[in-house]
């Protein structure tokens, strides 16, 4: 008696601590990945940093679970349409720049996925979070092979704690780095900060969707700037990834 009480409360706890009691839900999901490799950062960035070979193996589960990749010009048809209800949508972004992120677009080509690399154009060719960024080429070579950019701010800070100038400036700045290589209009919020002065700046340059950490699926009453995603974490594993792709997010 003692062990089914046991193996209830086990299973109570499993089915709390994942998300097993909310109901699957269609939309689109919106994946976000930061570092993809083993080594080491020694900052806060290691908890958020996932294998090449576990990156591989994620995109290989989405894959067979059958999802499409999804560039961001079709996410308004897809939402406002509600072609998610028949088909499998997902977005994969990338936040901050890093030059280990190409080893994933190449990983991305291989598999006819895309995804959005949002660049905190300061670090462009320099070091964060002791690892080093994209530099001018990479960025290059990430549009060759099929994939996009957007703008993560210029010096990669909380946007909400700066004046109404210096919001401009940060996000213009890295809007008009970044048009040399690309028209860009998709803006990824630096730690998922933002308030309404953003997101008006946001509008009066013309970018049309942002970014927010949200760990929910977007559906047909979405707002534009304030896409949901939820993060990849170097604790990530199949079953986190399957509740992330029907719930929004894994665990409590």
């Amino acid at each position: 008696m003692v062990i089914i009480v046991l193996l209830c409360l086990a299973i109570i706890v499993f089915l709390l601590r994942y998300n097993f009691f909310r109901l699957p839900k269609k939309g689109l999901a919106v994946l976000l990945y930061h570092s993809v490799t083993d080594k080491k950062s020694f900052t806060n960035l290691d908890k958020f940093s996932i294998s090449l070979e576990q990156f591989e193996k994620q995109i290989k589960f989405l894959k067979k679970m059958g999802y499409e990749s999804v560039r961001t010009e079709n996410i308004d048809e897809i939402l406002t349409g509600e072609l998610y209800k028949t088909k499998k949508y997902v977005l994969i972004t990338f936040d901050d720049g890093y030059k280990n992120n190409l080893d994933a677009a190449k990983i991305l080509k291989k598999y006819n996925f895309s995804a959005i690399f949002f660049i905190a154009t300061n670090y462009i060719g320099k070091s964060l979070d002791n690892t080093p960024m994209l530099d001018e080429n990479d960025i290059k070579h990430l549009i060759s092979l099929g994939m996009q950019i957007g703008s993560h701010s210029h010096f990669h800070t909380k946007l909400s704690e700066l004046s109404q100038k210096d919001i401009m400036e940060n996000i213009k700045l890295s809007k008009n780095i970044l048009s040399k290589f690309l028209d860009v209009v998709d803006f990824a919020y630096p730690f998922g900060n933002y308030n309404s002065s953003v997101i008006d700046t946001l509008k009066s340059l013309n970018f049309k969707r942002a970014y927010i950490i949200g760990q929910s699926i977007n559906t047909k009453n979405y707002n534009p700037y304030l896409m949901t995603r939820s993060i990849i974490r170097k604790s990530t594993n199949y079953l986190d990834l399957y509740l992330i792709l029907t719930r929004g997010r894994s665990r409590i």
